[in-house]
């Protein structure tokens, strides 16, 4: 059991760790958000084995990183540009399809390699990992929390290394709904468990999808219905929306699939900081 000390002694060593990047890389830095990441993972692990004063103190480091990670991540939207070929069904939150044409010219192939690392969360057992890591995700358009199991690494996923490839294809959230390319939410998950997923620290960094902000609920709800998580145990970061811009042109085929009709819609990254413990948030 953590106690109220070992509390303090972890939150000193990630305060220290961050104030070291914030003086390095800057305040809105990617470093940051990756220090930052790392201790609220961390934190939410922690919980499960503190109580009293202890968990008290980890309760209120975790809102307070949430928060900071948060404000972070309102400085940094999606790419202005071309838009995504997408369009915005009814719903809310509301369903995002992505284009039929696209999907089938870039990744439909590929996706059938990586069909059986699909699960839906209420069938998915993680495997237990020395640092925190990360799984993409999306929320169907049946409100479905579906995962890719692969985990990334928490240094390649925010500071955008390694991305990784099926059949040469970088993978893409589309890849994880190939019957109908509908979601309403698309991001990263990092699960929170012991013997059972019981929290998540999720966000809605799909640039294929760019959910808005609305689609937290849409996480939290799935979470909800798969495994009856507690919809305070899940973290949900979003990105702000992006100015609107108008409409890529169309490519929705002549003949679609059944519920297919596709009418699209709508930084250089520092060194990766010294890793941390994942346990200890202490230096590795």
């Amino acid at each position: 059991m953590i106690e109220e000390a070992e509390a303090r002694r972890l939150i000193a060593r990630f305060d220290d760790v961050e104030r070291r990047y914030v003086q390095r890389y800057g305040p809105s830095s990617q470093a940051r958000v990756f220090v930052l990441m790392e201790e609220l993972v961390t934190i939410r692990f922690a919980l499960l084995d503190a109580a009293g004063p202890a968990a008290e103190l980890l309760r209120r480091q975790r809102q307070k990183v949430a928060r900071g990670i948060q404000r972070l991540y309102d400085l940094s939207p999606f790419p202005e540009g071309p838009p995504p070929p997408v369009r915005i069904l009814g719903g809310d939150p509301p369903v995002i399809e992505f284009d039929w044409a696209v999907f089938e010219t870039k990744y439909a192939s590929a996706a059938k390699s990586m069909r059986n690392e699909v699960v839906f969360l209420e069938d998915w057992k993680p495997e237990p990992q020395d640092r925190p890591v990360a799984y993409m995700y999306v929320v169907d358009d049946e409100s479905r929390l579906r995962i890719w199991t692969r985990p990334f690494r928490m240094a390649d996923l925010i500071l955008g290394r390694n991305r990784a490839t099926v059949a040469g294809v970088p993978v893409a959230h589309p890849m994880l709904v190939p019957e109908r390319l509908r979601v309403r939410a698309a991001g990263e998950i990092t699960p929170v468990f012991s013997d059972r997923v019981t929290g998540a620290v999720v966000n809605l960094k799909s640039g294929h999808f760019r959910p808005a902000p609305p689609a937290a609920a849409a996480v939290r709800d799935a979470c909800a219905a798969a495994i009856g998580m507690d919809p305070a145990e899940c973290d949900v970061l979003t990105v702000p929306p992006v100015p609107t811009t108008p409409p890529v042109p169309d490519h929705r085929p002549e003949t679609a699939p059944p519920g297919s009709s596709r009418r699209p819609e709508t930084a250089p990254a520092p060194p990766p900081p010294t890793p941390t413990s994942p346990t200890t948030g202490a230096p590795a």
